[in-house]
């Protein structure tokens, strides 16, 4: 699979490499976000919060996930060019 990978045209290359590392940013962001509302949320009733009509926990939820992508997490894809 290693050779398939190194012989694909540059623009289909750049392609599979932003879908690749689109696709695992979106798994880890929804991944965390559940965890976060499943867990956190209904120990501490944080899914209820509302401010003027607008549930709190989706931007509570948003920023620490994002956080914790950015601090934690490394995302590669196969389709980098070096």
């Amino acid at each position: 699979m290693q050779k398939e990978v190194l012989n694909v045209n540059p623009l289909a290359r750049k392609i599979l490499h932003c879908l690749s590392v689109a696709g695992v940013f979106m798994t880890a962001f929804g991944f965390l976000y559940l965890l976060q509302m499943y867990t956190i949320g209904l120990i501490f009733s944080f899914n209820e919060l509302k401010i003027n009509g607008f549930p709190i926990h989706i931007a509570i939820y948003s920023i620490t996930s994002l956080f914790l992508i950015k601090k934690y997490l490394t995302i590669s894809s196969p389709y980098k060019d070096e």
